[in-house]
């Protein structure tokens, strides 16, 4: 295992539990000064300090609140999500992942063992799981959890040893724009991580070098706009919805204010979260074909996500509100009317893919939403003359 300490992760771990819990609380303002210092900064210091803040973001965030969704969130995505990945025969994406692995290696199964990564791992909580299904399941494996932070690789030791598997799991710190395995990998996994890659291209281009030629690139990812800011015809639609609500479901629990209108936060603007997002998609079709393509929320997702979705009740007349919201939401996006802002994919190289399941559109189809979105959001005079009744 090749786990090195990262100086600047260290000296963040030594910050008194008091004064991550202030940093905490305030992080509006830490985000706000970010974003001033940034902009004083040459391009290269920029990319560095938003590297920091992103690792000082795992380090002061509570354990509890980094996995804790709202209740609203949970209702949406079981009764409108989780019935998307039952078609493909699993329940959640992590299940995919294990399902689409079996379909391709378990018979025959490779004779030294299958051999995966995860790029962009974190604290390696899936490939832990991932690895003790796999064993169980007969099919012996070996995964190289890659990531930059090795902070969370060091919890990620202790994750693979509560699931009993520890010599399935290698730890890698390096840089995963960077990092090609002269080996190859069977599958890779890209969990949650390609929106906060900002050298899309690169990565790209090392994910394919990496990939064995029948292997798998499997990934769940945010693919809406950069910084997870609306596209232009999503906020219009948002708006209308907006108007609907009480005040007390307008409530932003980030600043604890009440919103008369849905304000999107960039939250490229003082990280990397969403920095690219909106490129993902064009970049892999570059290097790779689409196995499978699904994607899924758009106008829903303000009022399931953590700033509102506190607001709402799972167990109430709320979920009527949001089964309306979520049915318009799949029918606008079945028609085409703007792209997805999340997605579940199955790839292979060039040539390699034995199948197109594509729902609700294509990738080709997404990427020329996403450029049609960008048009209107360049000239917003454009979306008032595609509004009903101008």
């Amino acid at each position: 295992m090749r786990v090195g300490k990262d100086p600047g992760v260290f000296l963040l771990q030594l910050v008194p539990g008091r004064v991550r819990a202030y940093v905490y609380k305030n992080r509006s303002v830490f985000k706000r000064a970010i974003v001033v210092v940034r902009s004083l900064l040459p391009a290269r210091m920029a990319k560095h300090l938003i590297l920091w803040a992103e690792k000082a973001a795992f380090s002061f965030t509570p354990a509890h609140q980094t996995d804790t969704l709202p209740p609203i969130f949970i209702y949406w995505a079981t009764k409108f999500i989780k019935p998307k990945f039952e078609k493909l025969g699993a329940s959640s994406p992590e299940d995919l992942y294990f399902t689409e692995i079996v379909r391709s290696f378990a018979a025959p199964a490779r004779s030294n063992g299958l051999k995966l990564a995860s790029f962009g791992c974190g604290a390696c909580e899936l490939e832990a799981r991932l690895a003790r299904r796999l064993l169980d399941a007969g099919i012996d494996s070996r995964i190289d959890c890659i990531d930059i932070n090795s902070g969370l690789l060091e919890i990620g030791k202790s994750n693979a040893a509560n699931s009993g598997v520890e010599g399935k799991l290698n730890f890698i710190v390096a840089d995963c724009t960077s990092y090609v395995s002269e080996s190859g990998y069977d599958a890779i996994i890209v969990n949650q991580f390609f929106h906060h890659v900002d050298a899309l291209e690169q990565f790209c281009e090392v994910l394919e070098k990496s990939l064995l030629e029948d292997g798998l690139l499997l990934s769940s990812d945010v693919i809406g706009r950069n910084g997870h800011v609306l596209w232009p015809s999503v906020a219009e639609d948002v708006q209308v919805f907006w108007r609907e609500l009480a005040e007390d479901k307008k409530i932003d629990r980030s600043d604890g204010r009440i919103k008369s209108q849905y304000e999107s936060v960039d939250h490229s603007a003082y990280s990397n979260e969403g920095v690219r997002a909106q490129d993902v998609v064009e970049s892999l079709l570059k290097r790779f074909d689409f196995d499978l393509f699904l994607t899924f929320g758009a106008v829903v997702m303000p009022f399931v996500e953590r700033r509102f979705g506190f607001n709402f009740s799972a167990d109430s007349e709320d979920t009527e509100f949001i089964d309306r919201v979520a049915i318009f939401d799949e029918e606008r996006s079945a028609a085409g009317s703007f792209p997805g802002s999340n997605m579940f994919a199955v790839l292979r190289k060039k040539g390699k893919a034995d199948r197109k399941i594509y729902d609700p559109i294509s990738p080709s189809d997404h990427v020329r939403l996403t450029k049609e979105q960008l048009l209107l959001a360049l000239d917003p005079a454009l979306l008032r003359s595609q509004s009903p009744g101008s």
